[in-house]
């Protein structure tokens, strides 16, 4: 048998091979015809003019940042010039536009809203941050828990406690919206074991999942129909009003129970606005918010709320005490100078800066509320900013509210994250 089979190899000429994998020697791949050829060679060139009429018109209104900072040696070796240069390119006109097709001709075709935006049933929208599994995740929830400890103790050595509020993801408090969309197994306990954590280390903090879910238990017994009955917006990552101002009643419970007397006290006068269409952050992100109306997903209607305050006996101005050239209408006013000061901060994230959280949480306390959040601040931006700010070295407050979001405990952890959590002070 093996004599047979050595003859059999010995009769494959390479030429039987090529006509055993390719048929005939004549046989050719087809050819674009020259009119093709020419068209695919024009449409090249145009896109590449268009591209660099393009860069050049960034270049010369100054939408391209070259700063020269970013072109050191160092930049240029380590990659880093040449990924900031990508990245200013990419904003310029034709690459945007480009973009811009390509996630409508997504949407309308496929359904597709990218990679950082899923639907759920009907309306609903989610951020692809909630549902992430990311490498570390565990000890990145620690070390921003250990980061957590070390400012409560910071603040304390000042006189200052921390009360910290963890948000909820919307996929978690939405689960009955989620639909096809899948979120992972491990983060089902997220949320639990933080809140645990925070307990075990003495933290004082307050758990808004019980009272967001109630709002959407007590929504579907009325059968609402408007999305600011639920505790989430449908097309935003954020809560609606209800959620925020069910959250703040929360915290200001937690502060019921620590016993603490916030200074100035103020009342508030709360009244509703026409009901209006609200345009969804995630429909934002999904880049299809220019689309006409018609072909975005459907916009959370809501009833704008606004909170006034009222002047209160203790809130004292410079018309109360005199017109303020007089010695003693200045001694007046420095005496009640420090009571006026708020007692409370905020530092979070845009769920702070969003559906009148701080006015609700004002008018919960019933105390004026510096906010220091800022939008993108993940864990860490809003509470360096404040920490390292005038505001709060020289007039350090009773109370300090940290406003945390679930989805970003367990994120990797940036440089500059790193390096604030380094250098965090002791005092």
């Amino acid at each position: 048998m093996k004599t047979a089979l050595m003859n059999t190899v010995k009769n494959v000429s390479p030429q039987n091979l090529r006509q055993t994998n390719s048929g005939t020697d004549d046989e050719q791949p087809a050819q674009p015809s020259q009119s093709a050829a020419r068209i695919a060679g024009l449409v090249m060139l145009l896109t590449l003019v268009a591209g660099a009429a393009s860069i050049a018109w960034s270049l010369a209104t100054g939408r391209i940042d070259l700063n020269a900072s970013t072109w050191s040696l160092k930049g240029v070796l380590s990659g880093e010039s040449a990924l900031h240069l990508a990245d200013e390119i990419a904003d310029t006109p034709l690459p945007t536009a480009l973009a811009d097709a390509e996630r409508a001709a997504s949407w309308l075709i496929t359904g597709s809203l990218g990679p950082r935006v899923r639907r759920g049933c009907k309306n609903w929208l989610f951020l692809t941050d909630e549902l992430s599994v990311y490498p570390y995740a565990t000890q990145n929830a620690a070390r921003r828990l250990e980061t957590v400890i070390r400012v409560r103790d910071l603040l304390k050595a000042n006189g200052t406690e921390l009360v910290v509020a963890t948000v909820p993801d919307k996929s978690r408090v939405q689960q009955a919206q989620l639909c096809n969309v899948y979120r992972p197994h491990s983060s089902a306990d997220r949320l639990a074991r933080w809140e645990q954590a925070l307990t075990d280390a003495g933290v004082h903090h307050t758990s808004l999942l019980e009272g967001l879910t109630a709002i959407n238990e007590a929504s579907d017994k009325r059968n609402g129909q408007t999305s600011n009955e639920q505790a989430f917006l449908e097309t935003d990552t954020h809560w609606t009003q209800t959620g925020a101002h069910g959250s703040a009643q929360a915290i200001a419970s937690t502060v019921d129970l620590l016993n603490m007397d916030l200074t100035p006290r103020q009342s508030y006068a709360l009244s509703l606005g026409k009901r209006q269409p609200r345009d969804g952050d995630l429909v934002r992100l999904a880049g299809i918010d220019w689309l006409p109306l018609s072909l975005r997903p459907k916009p959370d209607v809501v009833e704008p709320i606004e909170i006034h305050p009222i002047q209160t006996l203790n809130s004292l101005t410079e018309s109360d005490v005199g017109d303020g050239t007089s010695d003693t209408n200045d001694t007046a006013l420095d005496l009640f100078g420090d009571t006026n000061l708020p007692s409370a901060a905020l530092i979070g994230t845009s769920f702070s800066r969003t559906s009148s959280f701080v006015p609700f949480l004002e008018m919960a306390l019933q105390t004026p509320v510096p906010s220091f959040a800022m939008d993108g601040g993940d864990f860490w931006g809003s509470a360096q900013k404040y920490l390292s700010s005038n505001e709060y070295r020289q007039a350090p407050p009773k109370v300090v509210f940290w406003e945390i979001p679930e989805r970003v405990l367990q994120m990797p952890i940036s440089a500059h994250e790193q390096s604030w959590m380094d250098n965090l002070p002791t005092r």
